[in-house]
């Protein structure tokens, strides 16, 4: 087991604003993020999923896909307007424009959608919402440190994609992929929320290996539950 590395030592007024920081974003993830983004929703022009007629022979060709196919942009008012998107509403991206734009959240929800013919197991294809410390990010940390991406089960190890990138890492736990990818690696996570690919939340934690245990306890009880696409 790999160890996780901690916070970065600061003075007491930095390490309250910090803390105040994590929970604030906390809070709004939690509560206010999906619904607003079910309203939000419907709103936006909405086609069939999903858009367009690309197919993936491999995990790899998928990842080669994801590079010409979407493209990272900041959410609406430079990101004071954070919303998943559905997939109706990506599927209209791709029939008007040919690719899907969107922020971290967007893309890691639409990659989530595609994983399933690959993941070991689907229940496991986890969209993951960090708060990184934002000390060690040298310039804009209120736009980085915020970060989601998906972690999933491939060929008995953990994988991540982040954006438009399929990592080609391999992590022996779950707690591991979401610290110790190549975007959160340099910054320990202050906290994580996961959810499933339709965004129904699992758990969330200060701790990753907490976290890691919560998730295995729902996942071992979605084991005996038939699973649906």
């Amino acid at each position: 087991m790999r160890e996780l590395p901690r916070p970065t030592p600061q003075p007491p007024h930095r390490r309250l604003a910090r803390g105040a920081y994590w929970r604030l974003l906390a809070l709004v993830f939690r509560w206010g993020k999906a619904p607003f983004s079910k309203i939000w929703g419907r709103l936006e022009p909405r086609a069939e999923w999903p858009g367009h007629d690309a197919h993936w022979d491999s995990l790899e060709a998928y990842g080669r896909w994801l590079r010409s196919h979407v493209r990272w942009k900041p959410d609406r008012l430079g990101g004071l307007i954070d919303v998943f998107p559905s997939r109706e509403t990506i599927a209209a991206q791709f029939k008007t424009k040919g690719v899907f734009e969107d922020d971290c959240d967007g893309l890691a929800y639409f990659s989530g959608q595609n994983l399933i013919q690959f993941a070991d197991d689907p229940n496991k294809i986890t969209l993951v919402t960090v708060v990184l410390d934002p000390y060690t990010f040298k310039e804009k940390p209120l736009l980085y440190a915020a970060h989601v991406i998906v972690a999933f089960p491939y060929r008995g190890k953990w994988r991540v994609i982040s954006n438009d990138a399929l990592y080609p890492d391999e992590f022996d736990s779950f707690a591991e992929a979401v610290q110790l990818n190549p975007y959160c690696r340099d910054h320990p996570v202050l906290w994580a929320e996961a959810r499933d690919r339709d965004l129904h939340l699992y758990a969330a934690d200060a701790d990753l290996r907490a976290l890691e245990r919560k998730l295995e306890d729902v996942w071992r009880k979605k084991q005996d539950l038939p699973f649906t696409a």
